[in-house]
Protein backbone atom coordinates (compact mmCIF):
# COMPACT_ATOMS: atom_id res chain seq x y z
CA UNK A 1 0.00 0.00 0.00
CA UNK A 2 2.69 2.19 0.70
CA UNK A 3 4.24 1.42 -2.86
CA UNK A 4 1.22 2.27 -4.45
CA UNK A 5 0.97 5.67 -2.03
CA UNK A 6 4.23 6.18 -2.93
CA UNK A 7 3.85 6.06 -7.01
CA UNK A 8 0.82 8.19 -6.69
CA UNK A 9 1.98 11.14 -4.99
CA UNK A 10 4.90 10.67 -7.37
CA UNK A 11 2.90 11.43 -9.95
CA UNK A 12 0.91 14.03 -8.34
CA UNK A 13 3.94 15.89 -7.97
CA UNK A 14 5.42 15.47 -11.94
CA UNK A 15 2.14 17.21 -12.70
CA UNK A 16 1.83 19.94 -10.54
CA UNK A 17 5.60 21.10 -11.47
CA UNK A 18 3.61 21.16 -14.63
CA UNK A 19 0.95 23.60 -13.44
CA UNK A 20 2.94 25.95 -11.25
CA UNK A 21 6.99 25.52 -12.13
CA UNK A 22 7.40 28.33 -14.78
CA UNK A 23 10.49 26.49 -15.85
CA UNK A 24 7.79 24.43 -18.21
CA UNK A 25 6.29 26.09 -21.06
CA UNK A 26 2.85 25.17 -19.64
CA UNK A 27 3.26 26.91 -16.34
CA UNK A 28 3.78 29.78 -18.07
CA UNK A 29 0.85 29.21 -20.48
CA UNK A 30 -1.49 28.91 -17.33
CA UNK A 31 -0.12 31.73 -15.50
CA UNK A 32 -0.81 33.74 -18.50
CA UNK A 33 -4.72 32.70 -18.09
CA UNK A 34 -4.63 32.82 -14.57
CA UNK A 35 -3.97 36.70 -14.69
CA UNK A 36 -5.98 37.25 -17.63
CA UNK A 37 -9.21 35.73 -15.55
CA UNK A 38 -8.29 35.77 -12.19
CA UNK A 39 -8.94 32.12 -10.83
CA UNK A 40 -6.36 29.48 -9.68
CA UNK A 41 -4.37 27.79 -11.59
CA UNK A 42 -5.66 24.57 -10.58
CA UNK A 43 -9.40 25.21 -11.53
CA UNK A 44 -7.97 26.72 -15.01
CA UNK A 45 -6.82 23.42 -15.59
CA UNK A 46 -9.52 21.35 -14.46
CA UNK A 47 -11.57 23.77 -17.11
CA UNK A 48 -8.78 22.90 -19.55
CA UNK A 49 -9.09 18.90 -18.89
CA UNK A 50 -12.85 19.15 -18.50
CA UNK A 51 -13.08 20.44 -22.00
CA UNK A 52 -10.73 18.19 -23.72
CA UNK A 53 -12.57 15.22 -22.16
CA UNK A 54 -16.06 16.74 -23.21
CA UNK A 55 -14.29 17.09 -26.98
CA UNK A 56 -12.49 13.51 -27.27
CA UNK A 57 -15.33 11.17 -25.44
CA UNK A 58 -18.31 13.04 -27.71
CA UNK A 59 -17.36 15.17 -30.92
CA UNK A 60 -17.07 13.99 -34.27
CA UNK A 61 -13.54 15.56 -34.18
CA UNK A 62 -12.34 13.67 -31.82
CA UNK A 63 -9.55 12.27 -34.23
CA UNK A 64 -8.08 15.61 -35.38
CA UNK A 65 -8.35 17.23 -32.25
CA UNK A 66 -5.86 13.91 -30.49
CA UNK A 67 -3.54 13.88 -33.33
CA UNK A 68 -3.21 17.66 -33.31
CA UNK A 69 -2.67 18.10 -29.45
CA UNK A 70 -0.10 15.05 -29.57
CA UNK A 71 1.60 16.80 -32.94
CA UNK A 72 1.60 20.19 -31.38
CA UNK A 73 3.19 19.84 -27.84
CA UNK A 74 6.51 17.97 -29.00
CA UNK A 75 6.55 20.95 -31.98
CA UNK A 76 7.04 23.32 -29.34
CA UNK A 77 9.15 21.36 -27.24
CA UNK A 78 11.35 21.00 -30.40
CA UNK A 79 11.04 24.06 -32.09
CA UNK A 80 10.32 27.16 -29.66
CA UNK A 81 11.12 25.49 -26.39
CA UNK A 82 14.59 23.46 -27.36
CA UNK A 83 15.64 23.92 -23.32
CA UNK A 84 13.06 21.61 -22.44
CA UNK A 85 13.11 18.89 -25.31
CA UNK A 86 13.09 15.50 -23.81
CA UNK A 87 16.74 12.97 -25.26
CA UNK A 88 16.42 11.86 -28.99
CA UNK A 89 15.95 8.43 -27.99
CA UNK A 90 12.46 9.52 -26.28
CA UNK A 91 11.28 11.58 -29.19
CA UNK A 92 12.06 8.54 -31.59
CA UNK A 93 9.93 6.04 -29.39
CA UNK A 94 7.46 8.88 -29.16
CA UNK A 95 6.93 9.07 -32.87
CA UNK A 96 7.38 5.38 -33.91
CA UNK A 97 4.77 4.87 -31.47
CA UNK A 98 2.40 7.83 -32.83
CA UNK A 99 2.52 6.77 -36.00
CA UNK A 100 1.47 3.23 -35.52
CA UNK A 101 -1.44 4.15 -33.40
CA UNK A 102 -2.40 6.68 -35.83
CA UNK A 103 -2.71 4.37 -38.83
CA UNK A 104 -4.65 2.18 -36.53
CA UNK A 105 -7.07 5.05 -35.73
CA UNK A 106 -10.11 4.39 -37.75
CA UNK A 107 -10.18 0.57 -36.34
CA UNK A 108 -9.19 1.12 -33.28
CA UNK A 109 -11.84 4.08 -32.58
CA UNK A 110 -14.61 1.99 -32.14
CA UNK A 111 -13.49 1.39 -28.30
CA UNK A 112 -15.20 3.88 -26.18
CA UNK A 113 -12.94 7.11 -25.17
CA UNK A 114 -10.18 5.14 -27.91
CA UNK A 115 -8.75 9.10 -28.20
CA UNK A 116 -8.54 9.49 -24.35
CA UNK A 117 -6.91 5.99 -23.96
CA UNK A 118 -4.32 6.73 -26.67
CA UNK A 119 -3.72 10.67 -24.82
CA UNK A 120 -3.18 8.92 -21.34
CA UNK A 121 -1.19 6.50 -22.92
CA UNK A 122 1.33 8.84 -24.30
CA UNK A 123 1.40 10.90 -21.17
CA UNK A 124 2.93 7.47 -19.84
CA UNK A 125 5.60 7.76 -21.62
CA UNK A 126 7.07 10.21 -19.32
CA UNK A 127 5.15 10.23 -15.91
CA UNK A 128 6.71 9.03 -13.27
CA UNK A 129 7.06 6.10 -11.94
CA UNK A 130 5.94 4.59 -15.10
CA UNK A 131 8.27 6.59 -17.73
CA UNK A 132 7.63 3.89 -20.19
CA UNK A 133 10.23 5.38 -22.67
CA UNK A 134 12.59 4.53 -20.62
CA UNK A 135 11.35 0.61 -20.57
CA UNK A 136 11.05 0.33 -23.97
CA UNK A 137 14.40 1.84 -24.77
CA UNK A 138 16.00 -0.74 -22.23
CA UNK A 139 13.81 -3.23 -24.00
CA UNK A 140 15.20 -2.41 -27.43
CA UNK A 141 19.05 -2.16 -26.18
CA UNK A 142 18.40 -5.42 -25.27
CA UNK A 143 17.62 -7.02 -27.96
CA UNK A 144 20.02 -5.41 -29.96
CA UNK A 145 23.23 -6.15 -27.68
CA UNK A 146 23.18 -9.71 -28.87
CA UNK A 147 23.42 -8.27 -32.65
CA UNK A 148 26.13 -6.10 -31.83
CA UNK A 149 27.83 -8.58 -29.41
CA UNK A 150 28.13 -10.79 -32.93
CA UNK A 151 29.34 -8.14 -35.05
CA UNK A 152 32.25 -7.32 -32.96
CA UNK A 153 33.50 -11.04 -32.75
CA UNK A 154 33.33 -11.16 -36.39
CA UNK A 155 34.81 -8.19 -37.07
CA UNK A 156 38.04 -8.58 -34.53
CA UNK A 157 38.21 -12.18 -36.38
CA UNK A 158 37.83 -10.32 -39.84
CA UNK A 159 40.93 -7.96 -38.20
CA UNK A 160 43.03 -10.83 -36.51
CA UNK A 161 43.44 -12.29 -40.16
CA UNK A 162 44.46 -9.06 -42.25
CA UNK A 163 46.15 -7.23 -39.59
CA UNK A 164 49.75 -7.47 -38.55
CA UNK A 165 50.15 -8.28 -34.99
CA UNK A 166 51.30 -5.51 -33.04
CA UNK A 167 51.32 -4.54 -29.14
CA UNK A 168 49.93 -1.68 -28.90
CA UNK A 169 49.37 0.80 -26.12
CA UNK A 170 46.61 2.54 -25.22
CA UNK A 171 48.78 5.03 -23.06
CA UNK A 172 50.40 8.15 -24.12
CA UNK A 173 54.24 7.48 -24.50
CA UNK A 174 56.57 9.17 -21.79
CA UNK A 175 59.61 9.80 -23.22
CA UNK A 176 62.35 8.68 -21.08
CA UNK A 177 64.96 11.30 -19.14
CA UNK A 178 68.02 12.15 -20.54
CA UNK A 179 70.42 10.10 -18.89
CA UNK A 180 73.67 12.08 -17.04
CA UNK A 181 77.00 11.82 -18.34
CA UNK A 182 79.55 9.44 -17.02
CA UNK A 183 81.64 10.65 -14.02
CA UNK A 184 85.05 11.86 -15.24
CA UNK A 185 87.65 9.18 -14.31
CA UNK A 186 90.76 10.05 -12.60
CA UNK A 187 94.02 9.86 -14.38
CA UNK A 188 96.19 7.86 -12.21
CA UNK A 189 98.95 8.93 -10.77
CA UNK A 190 102.59 8.11 -12.44
CA UNK A 191 104.81 5.65 -10.51
CA UNK A 192 108.17 7.90 -9.27
CA UNK A 193 111.53 5.82 -10.03
CA UNK A 194 113.30 4.84 -7.61
CA UNK A 195 117.24 7.08 -7.31
CA UNK A 196 120.28 4.42 -7.97
CA UNK A 197 122.05 3.46 -5.12
CA UNK A 198 125.36 4.89 -4.67
CA UNK A 199 128.57 3.34 -5.55
CA UNK A 200 131.07 3.43 -2.53
CA UNK A 201 135.05 2.91 -3.96
CA UNK A 202 137.43 2.29 -1.25
CA UNK A 203 140.65 4.55 -0.85
CA UNK A 204 144.43 2.53 -2.01
CA UNK A 205 145.81 1.34 1.38
CA UNK A 206 149.49 3.14 1.09
CA UNK A 207 152.46 0.79 0.72
CA UNK A 208 155.93 1.29 1.74
CA UNK A 209 158.65 1.80 -0.71
CA UNK A 210 160.96 -0.99 0.40
CA UNK A 211 157.76 -3.27 -0.09
CA UNK A 212 156.27 -4.42 -3.08
CA UNK A 213 152.57 -3.63 -3.40
CA UNK A 214 150.63 -6.34 -3.57
CA UNK A 215 148.36 -6.53 -6.54
CA UNK A 216 145.12 -4.53 -5.51
CA UNK A 217 142.23 -6.52 -4.97
CA UNK A 218 139.31 -5.28 -7.17
CA UNK A 219 136.39 -4.32 -5.12
CA UNK A 220 132.78 -5.75 -5.69
CA UNK A 221 130.73 -2.90 -6.47
CA UNK A 222 126.92 -3.93 -5.24
CA UNK A 223 124.60 -4.39 -8.78
CA UNK A 224 122.65 -1.59 -9.54
CA UNK A 225 118.68 -2.05 -8.49
CA UNK A 226 116.19 -3.27 -11.45
CA UNK A 227 114.68 -0.17 -13.24
CA UNK A 228 111.15 -0.03 -12.29
CA UNK A 229 108.78 -0.45 -14.95
CA UNK A 230 106.82 3.31 -16.06
CA UNK A 231 102.70 2.73 -15.61
CA UNK A 232 101.66 3.35 -19.38
CA UNK A 233 100.01 6.30 -19.96
CA UNK A 234 95.87 5.92 -19.64
CA UNK A 235 93.96 5.58 -22.29
CA UNK A 236 91.84 8.62 -23.25
CA UNK A 237 88.20 8.94 -21.49
CA UNK A 238 85.45 8.21 -24.21
CA UNK A 239 83.55 10.99 -25.15
CA UNK A 240 79.68 10.98 -23.76
CA UNK A 241 77.29 9.36 -26.05
CA UNK A 242 75.33 11.93 -27.19
CA UNK A 243 71.33 11.15 -25.63
CA UNK A 244 69.17 11.12 -28.33
CA UNK A 245 65.92 14.15 -28.43
CA UNK A 246 62.67 13.08 -26.45
CA UNK A 247 60.48 11.29 -29.16
CA UNK A 248 57.85 12.92 -30.29
CA UNK A 249 54.34 12.09 -28.58
CA UNK A 250 52.43 9.30 -29.75
CA UNK A 251 48.72 9.83 -31.31
CA UNK A 252 47.05 6.77 -29.81
CA UNK A 253 44.67 7.08 -26.98
CA UNK A 254 45.77 7.81 -23.74
CA UNK A 255 44.13 7.65 -20.00
CA UNK A 256 45.19 11.52 -18.98
CA UNK A 257 43.58 14.10 -17.23
CA UNK A 258 45.21 16.85 -19.10
CA UNK A 259 45.77 17.35 -23.46
CA UNK A 260 48.59 17.25 -25.57
CA UNK A 261 49.48 21.24 -26.58
CA UNK A 262 47.75 21.83 -30.18
CA UNK A 263 48.31 24.79 -31.72
CA UNK A 264 48.12 28.63 -31.50
CA UNK A 265 44.29 29.01 -30.99
CA UNK A 266 44.31 25.80 -28.29
CA UNK A 267 41.66 26.83 -25.56
CA UNK A 268 44.08 27.00 -22.77
CA UNK A 269 41.01 27.72 -20.00
CA UNK A 270 37.07 28.13 -19.86
CA UNK A 271 34.42 26.12 -21.02
CA UNK A 272 34.77 24.50 -24.48
CA UNK A 273 32.33 25.95 -26.89
CA UNK A 274 30.54 22.85 -27.43
CA UNK A 275 28.86 22.83 -23.85
CA UNK A 276 27.70 26.43 -24.82
CA UNK A 277 26.61 26.61 -28.89
CA UNK A 278 24.07 24.63 -30.52
CA UNK A 279 26.31 25.16 -33.28
CA UNK A 280 28.73 22.32 -32.52
CA UNK A 281 25.60 20.18 -32.09
CA UNK A 282 24.55 17.72 -35.18
CA UNK A 283 21.04 17.79 -35.07
CA UNK A 284 20.06 14.26 -35.99
CA UNK A 285 21.59 11.04 -37.15
CA UNK A 286 20.83 11.97 -40.87
CA UNK A 287 22.34 15.63 -40.26
CA UNK A 288 25.69 14.85 -41.74
CA UNK A 289 27.28 13.52 -44.93
CA UNK A 290 30.53 12.30 -45.67
CA UNK A 291 32.37 14.68 -47.81
CA UNK A 292 33.88 11.82 -50.07
CA UNK A 293 30.48 11.14 -50.87
CA UNK A 294 29.40 14.50 -52.03
CA UNK A 295 32.17 16.19 -53.63
CA UNK A 296 32.52 17.49 -57.39
CA UNK A 297 35.40 16.19 -59.72
CA UNK A 298 36.66 19.07 -59.90
CA UNK A 299 37.86 19.11 -55.92
CA UNK A 300 40.40 17.50 -54.40
CA UNK A 301 39.66 14.71 -51.77
CA UNK A 302 42.62 15.12 -49.93
CA UNK A 303 41.81 18.61 -49.00
CA UNK A 304 42.45 17.74 -45.50
CA UNK A 305 43.90 14.87 -44.33
CA UNK A 306 42.63 12.96 -40.97
CA UNK A 307 44.62 10.49 -38.92
CA UNK A 308 42.84 8.04 -37.53
CA UNK A 309 40.29 8.23 -41.09
CA UNK A 310 37.46 6.54 -40.20
CA UNK A 311 37.13 5.85 -36.39
CA UNK A 312 38.27 6.13 -32.74
CA UNK A 313 38.35 3.51 -30.58
CA UNK A 314 38.68 4.15 -26.68
CA UNK A 315 39.57 1.24 -24.54
CA UNK A 316 37.67 0.31 -21.10
CA UNK A 317 37.53 1.42 -17.83
CA UNK A 318 35.49 4.11 -18.93
CA UNK A 319 35.04 5.86 -15.12
CA UNK A 320 38.20 8.29 -15.87
CA UNK A 321 37.25 12.07 -16.05
CA UNK A 322 38.67 12.81 -19.16
CA UNK A 323 40.18 9.29 -21.49
CA UNK A 324 41.64 11.46 -24.29
CA UNK A 325 42.43 10.67 -27.98
CA UNK A 326 44.93 12.92 -29.85
CA UNK A 327 44.19 13.02 -33.38
CA UNK A 328 46.26 14.55 -36.39
CA UNK A 329 44.91 16.61 -38.95
CA UNK A 330 46.45 18.27 -42.19
CA UNK A 331 46.14 20.96 -44.56
CA UNK A 332 47.02 19.34 -47.78
CA UNK A 333 45.46 21.72 -49.87
CA UNK A 334 46.78 25.31 -51.80
CA UNK A 335 44.11 27.30 -49.60
CA UNK A 336 43.90 28.59 -46.03
CA UNK A 337 41.18 25.73 -44.98
CA UNK A 338 38.56 27.02 -41.64
CA UNK A 339 37.18 23.77 -39.44
CA UNK A 340 34.76 22.94 -36.67
CA UNK A 341 33.79 19.88 -35.12
CA UNK A 342 30.62 19.00 -33.95
CA UNK A 343 29.47 16.12 -32.84
CA UNK A 344 25.94 13.81 -31.25
CA UNK A 345 27.01 13.39 -27.65
CA UNK A 346 27.77 16.85 -26.21
CA UNK A 347 29.16 17.35 -23.68
CA UNK A 348 29.66 13.62 -23.47
CA UNK A 349 32.24 13.39 -26.22
CA UNK A 350 34.19 16.52 -27.44
CA UNK A 351 37.09 18.21 -29.39
CA UNK A 352 39.62 20.61 -27.87
CA UNK A 353 40.43 23.06 -30.35
CA UNK A 354 36.72 22.81 -31.21
CA UNK A 355 37.82 25.06 -34.24
CA UNK A 356 40.48 26.48 -36.29
CA UNK A 357 42.00 27.99 -39.00
CA UNK A 358 44.84 26.16 -40.97
CA UNK A 359 47.48 27.28 -43.12
CA UNK A 360 48.77 25.84 -45.96
CA UNK A 361 50.18 22.53 -45.32
CA UNK A 362 49.77 23.24 -41.43
CA UNK A 363 49.27 20.00 -39.06
CA UNK A 364 47.42 20.22 -35.86
CA UNK A 365 47.16 17.76 -33.02
CA UNK A 366 42.94 17.79 -32.08
CA UNK A 367 42.04 15.92 -28.64
CA UNK A 368 39.51 14.34 -28.25
CA UNK A 369 37.91 13.18 -25.10
CA UNK A 370 35.24 11.01 -23.24
CA UNK A 371 33.99 12.05 -19.64
CA UNK A 372 33.18 9.49 -17.71
CA UNK A 373 29.98 7.12 -18.07
CA UNK A 374 27.82 4.53 -17.00
CA UNK A 375 28.39 1.89 -19.39
CA UNK A 376 24.54 0.37 -19.07
CA UNK A 377 23.02 4.13 -18.94
CA UNK A 378 23.17 5.28 -22.44
CA UNK A 379 23.45 4.55 -25.73
CA UNK A 380 26.75 4.83 -27.16
CA UNK A 381 26.17 2.67 -30.32
CA UNK A 382 25.77 5.71 -32.83
CA UNK A 383 28.61 8.42 -31.43
CA UNK A 384 30.47 10.29 -33.67
CA UNK A 385 32.28 13.68 -34.04
CA UNK A 386 32.10 15.25 -37.62
CA UNK A 387 34.64 17.84 -39.41
CA UNK A 388 33.24 20.60 -41.30
CA UNK A 389 35.15 23.07 -43.27
CA UNK A 390 35.93 24.99 -45.93
CA UNK A 391 38.51 26.40 -48.14
CA UNK A 392 39.09 29.75 -47.60
CA UNK A 393 39.70 32.64 -50.59
CA UNK A 394 42.87 33.74 -51.49
CA UNK A 395 41.15 37.43 -50.53
CA UNK A 396 40.60 36.40 -47.26
CA UNK A 397 43.21 37.32 -44.83
CA UNK A 398 41.25 37.25 -41.70
CA UNK A 399 43.34 35.18 -38.73
CA UNK A 400 40.59 34.88 -36.19
CA UNK A 401 37.75 32.03 -36.65
CA UNK A 402 34.12 33.22 -37.18
CA UNK A 403 31.30 30.98 -37.88
CA UNK A 404 30.47 33.58 -40.99
CA UNK A 405 33.34 31.93 -43.07
CA UNK A 406 30.59 28.54 -43.06
CA UNK A 407 28.16 30.96 -44.60
CA UNK A 408 27.54 31.60 -48.59
CA UNK A 409 30.30 28.90 -49.40
CA UNK A 410 30.54 26.53 -51.69
CA UNK A 411 33.24 24.60 -50.83
CA UNK A 412 31.42 23.43 -47.10
CA UNK A 413 32.58 20.00 -46.52
CA UNK A 414 32.12 17.39 -43.60
CA UNK A 415 34.62 14.20 -42.82
CA UNK A 416 32.78 11.83 -40.29
CA UNK A 417 34.72 10.13 -37.33
CA UNK A 418 32.95 7.24 -35.46
CA UNK A 419 33.25 6.68 -31.97
CA UNK A 420 33.83 2.96 -30.60
CA UNK A 421 34.06 1.89 -27.57
CA UNK A 422 36.22 -1.34 -26.07
CA UNK A 423 35.24 -2.88 -23.14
Amino acid sequence: MSDTCGDKCESLEWIRERIHDKKHFTARFIGQIVDASGMEAELVVKVIAGVLFAILAFSDHAHFFANSLLVTVPALLIFVFPAEKPTDDSLFIYFSLFGALTVLDRSLEKIPCYYILKLALFVLLYLPPYVLHKRISELIQDQLKPQKSSENVSEMTRSNRTAPKTNQSTRTAVSAAPLPPPPPQEQPKPVEQAAPAPVVVPAPVPVPVEQPAPPPQPVEQPPPPPPVEQAPPPPPAPEPTPVPADPAPKLPSSRSRTDLAGGSQRLKSGPNPMQSSSFYNLKSEADGFNSRNAISPGSNLNDMIFRPTEKLVFNAPFDYDNLTYHMKITNNSHHRIAYAVKGNAVPRVMANPAFGILNVGEMRIVAVSVQKFDWNDIDYHKDRIAYDYVLLPDDNKEKTFSMAMFQNSDTKRRKNIMIEYNP
